[in-house]
């Protein structure tokens, strides 16, 4: 899969071939692989994203997200 991270932080960081996406979230926690269905949500929590290479945890107050086509975007809300 790929993961497009949007913040005025860091701009758009970019990662391919990731396995898994762990999301935890107030009311949620969410386990996202490859084929997953098409999803919209937020976050206020954290999000997670793992391959062989990389294990990276970005803890968010408000974040929106779409997983379509093996696509995984999301736009982080920074103060």
């Amino acid at each position: 899969m790929k993961v497009k991270i949007y913040s005025l932080n860091n701009g758009l960081e970019v990662y391919d071939n990731i396995k898994i996406i762990r999301i935890i979230s107030e009311d949620y926690n969410l386990l996202i692989l490859k084929d997953y269905m098409p999803i919209i949500g937020q976050i206020n929590g954290s999000f997670e994203i793992e391959n062989e290479n990389i294990h990276k945890k970005i803890n968010v107050n408000e974040a929106y997200y779409v997983n379509h086509e093996n696509i995984f975007e999301i736009l982080i809300k920074e103060n």
